[in-house]
């Protein structure tokens, strides 16, 4: 009996077979009853069966179940919608895992040939009746030989089925549910978190935890581009979504007034790290006075020029916003407290601001510029807030962070001297960081654009400069209290220069571009030992001061006006291999700095290296010119100096307890170090199939472009890994998951040359020789093991999965699904949550 293709209305439901002309297969496919009451429902004879379900957003049914296209069929150019290809795309690379051995010497590609076991059908879509299709053991299924409607063109979606004829139904009528729900969120998807139970995510009162306009965009980002690219004219706007949803949040007194945070105190291991003082009502109503100025301005800005996209509705956003009451309300002291105490163990660890140890914002709101220290204050509750995975805090987060940009620029342009402020400089550092990691496309690339602006005005400002300190005066030599003074006002100038410095690093890394700032710039002395800048009384702190700054034959350190060198003197010293010999002691927040000249070298010649042809037919033989081996030789001498960096910091770790800032530098160490063997922009054009034809050929070829040192590669990845792991899931970096992005990708790269397969030991150097397995995310860099497979490239080497049990690291599918868990592990966030859908599409071949 001929078998049938039965086409699935996505408007009506019904299922309408389509003969298969000579198709021999037989295929019987099942779909799961929502039920086992659902599984005895009669279809009445002669009418076909019924299937309504919802569909998922961002993933056709054709797309679940084809794989690339058999050896011998046409290769064909669909067309695109909005720089989507419009067929079944090829699966993760791990669907190619087998070759035919059929295939004549002529030089021709081998052939590919599906292997069916190893497809995946996308689980967890809410509203989506999964498929289980059960094939026939000893027959050969080949997808070319069906013909598969797109759900783009006619509306129909296809499924194949067997004549039923005869048979008892095998689909069951499901209801249709009624969903009260806007297009944008219900056919823009909604968070991946959303569909993963062991998430760290507390909805609230929210049945999805984001926007979809900010899901939407997430494949227009101008980084972690792993996936197929969207204009972004294509993409929503979210500025004027954002001030609404704060907007109708800030309304929602009742439910601020019970709201309670995802709290575990278990992630805020080692306590915390400010003591934030207690939100003063008067403090509280100056700041919602502000922020209500502020928001309303942005409104006005935004209410008519940034429209929605096409099916976005806008009523159920703002009920409000054009008629009744515009009077809005800050949560309660209580809720705010709690944002506070988020930003100060989150962001204050890796950007230590504050002194004293003390968080006190009743103190700024009446010490300065009202606005000022307002905008300052809001964007410390925006980043907290951040941090907190519930919709509510998000919510909060991308309006305040919107509404304070349009403030914070409105301000510097009425009063050009505040350019140089440092609260002013303050708030802007707190949105550049807010903005470029907060998973919105649109504030991500704002604070690209805007950095530079920023950059500008901080060294147009003077801070830059060296300032030799005057003595104080005679009669103020002996007050302590006032050496201490002067001393944080000095400190607190250098803190926020060199954190400038630190964001210039971090997003110069993630987004392989060059650091904007020289280290010839940095003139000024870099910040002290955080044991003086935390000190609370300038009796302790003098006590301290005696000790890091100790002078010989008795004399006294205190008013001497000691400061620790530049960065650009701590360079030329370190440059001349000189950091032991003169007795040069490094805080972690130094050796962090000493990192941001590093990674400018290793993006200037890693970028000139990709620039020479691969030809070896057109070499000038003339010794000035420059050549790819010059390069080569001349990147090898900075991944010395990065080797030297990495001594004294194992040095630094033997006298001292490991914290979190030395977790982070060592992270970014090894992000920087896997920068000068790998070619990540290439990764990212190669999980997009860009200038790909599928051939082994070239995929070996491109495989040694995107890598070229498997071996520290894969070392620098395990370690990036086991870093990120060993941080509490509260107090991570703002771009933790974007670490693990660039490892999973990497390890995933080099997966696609092993496939699974083992490799013969002539292998030419290609794979390591077999040795005993290891774990590469769990044993620190000194073992020997980690040893023996960089010296001796001997070792099969391993990550460790949740269970404690070891996975391989050869097969492209498992490799990322692992990686996709250890982001679960962490907190949740609108930019892990993208990054992980990322890695998840990437995994299935979306």
């Amino acid at each position: 009996m001929p078998p049938h293709i039965m086409q699935i209305n996505g408007e009506t439901g019904q299922a309408l077979p389509l003969a298969v002309q000579g198709s021999p297969h037989q295929v019987q496919p099942l779909l799961k009853p929502a039920s086992p009451k659902d599984a005895m429902t009669s279809i009445p004879e002669g009418k076909p069966p019924l299937l309504t379900a919802e569909r998922p957003p961002t993933q056709h049914f054709d797309q679940q179940v084809m794989g690339p296209s058999p050896p011998g069929s046409k290769s064909m150019s669909p067309p695109t919608t909005h720089g989507f290809v419009q067929q079944a795309p090829a699966g993760s690379f791990d669907d190619f895992a087998h070759l035919s051995q059929d295939d004549s010497d002529d030089g021709s590609s081998p052939r590919f040939m599906l292997d069916w076991t190893q497809m995946q059908m996308p689980m967890g879509f809410e509203g989506v009746v999964q498929p289980e299709i059960i094939m026939q053991p000893d027959v050969a299924f080949e997808p070319h030989a069906l013909h598969m409607a797109h759900p783009g063109h006619d509306g129909m979606l296809p499924i194949i089925a067997e004549d039923t004829t005869g048979l008892a139904p095998l689909i069951t009528p499901i209801e249709t549910p009624k969903v009260e729900r806007s297009f944008s969120d219900l056919e823009l998807g909604s968070s991946a978190a959303m569909f993963n139970p062991r998430r760290n995510v507390s909805l609230g009162s929210e049945p999805r935890n984001d926007m979809g306009a900010i899901i939407a965009a997430q494949d227009a980002w101008s980084v972690f581009r792993c996936t197929p690219i969207v204009p972004s004219s294509a993409c929503p706007k979210t500025a004027r979504m954002n001030l609404e949803r704060l907007e109708q949040s800030l309304k929602n007194h009742e439910g601020w007034s019970t709201w309670s945070p995802h709290w575990d105190e278990a992630d805020f291991a080692g306590g915390d790290h400010l003591t934030v003082m207690q939100l003063h009502e008067s403090t509280r109503d100056k700041l919602l006075a502000i922020t209500q100025s502020f928001l309303h301005k942005a409104l006005d800005i935004h209410r008519d020029s940034t429209p929605h996209y096409p099916g976005q509705s806008t009523g159920h956003l703002t009920p409000n916003s054009n008629s009744g009451s515009n009077f809005v309300l800050l949560p309660p002291a209580r809720v705010l407290e709690y944002f506070l105490r988020s930003y100060a163990n989150c962001f204050e660890r890796y950007y230590p601001l504050t002194s004293r140890g003390i968080l006190d914002t009743n103190e700024l709101m009446h010490c300065y510029n009202d606005r000022a220290s307002s905008l300052l204050v809001l964007m410390m509750i925006a980043q907290g807030a951040m941090n907190i995975p519930d919709a509510q805090a998000r919510w909060l987060t991308g309006g305040i962070t919107e509404a304070c940009r349009i403030s914070l620029f409105d301000q510097i342009e009425k009063n050009i001297i505040l350019s140089g402020d440092p609260i002013v400089l303050h708030s802007a550092l707190l949105f550049i960081v807010q903005a470029a990691w907060s998973g919105d496309k649109w504030q991500m690339d704002i604070a690209m654009g805007q950095r530079g602006m920023y950059f500008a005005m901080l060294r147009h400002s003077g801070v830059l400069d060296a300032r030799p300190s005057p003595p104080p005066p005679s009669e103020q030599r002996n007050n302590v209290d006032y050496v201490w003074s002067e001393w944080i006002q000095n400190e607190s100038r250098s803190r926020l220069v060199y954190s400038w410095a630190m964001v210039d690093q971090d997003i110069s890394l993630f987004h392989d571009t060059a650091p904007l700032f020289s280290v010839t710039e940095f003139n000024t002395p870099m910040p002290d030992a955080d044991r003086l800048w935390n000190a609370k009384s300038a009796a302790e702190w003098s006590s301290i001061f005696e000790q890091v700054h100790e002078f010989s034959g008795g004399y006294s350190s205190v008013g001497s006006g000691a400061r620790p060198l530049s960065l650009k003197d701590l360079f030329r010293h370190f440059l001349d291999d000189e950091m032991i010999t003169l007795g040069i002691e490094m805080t972690p927040l130094q050796m962090r700095l000493l990192l941001h000249p590093l990674q400018s070298l290793v993006c200037q010649y890693s970028q000139l290296l990709s620039c020479f042809s691969d030809s070896l037919s057109s070499r000038s033989t003339s010794s000035r010119a420059i050549t790819a081996l010059s390069t080569r030789a001349r990147l090898e001498e900075i991944q010395s100096l990065l080797q030297r960096w990495f001594d004294l910091a194992e040095r630094y770790l033997k006298a001292n307890p490991m914290c979190v800032m030395m977790q982070t530098n060592l992270v970014m160490f090894h992000l920087i170090s896997l920068n000068a063997v790998t070619n990540f922009p290439e990764i990212e054009r190669l999980a997009r199939r860009e200038n790909s034809d599928g051939t082994y050929q070239q995929l070996m070829w491109l495989h040694k472009r995107c890598i070229s040192d498997v071996e520290e590669a894969v070392f620098h990845c395990g370690q990036v890994l086991r870093l990120i792991r060993t941080m509490p899931r509260g107090i991570r970096p703002p771009w933790w998951s974007a670490a693990i992005y660039r490892a999973a990708l990497t390890l995933w790269t080099d997966s696609l040359a092993h496939n699974g397969a083992q490799p013969p030991p002539s292998a030419n150097g290609l794979f390591p020789v077999a040795g005993p397995s290891f774990a590469i995310d769990a044993l620190p860099a000194d073992h020997p093991l980690i040893v023996r497979y960089l010296t001796k490239r001997e070792g099969l080497p391993c990550v460790t999965k949740r269970d404690s049990s070891q996975l391989g690291i050869d097969r492209s599918f498992p490799i990322l699904q692992h990686c996709v868990e250890v982001i679960d592990e962490g907190a949740s966030s609108r930019l892990s949550d993208g990054i992980r859908t990322k890695l998840d599409r990437l995994s299935r071949g979306c």
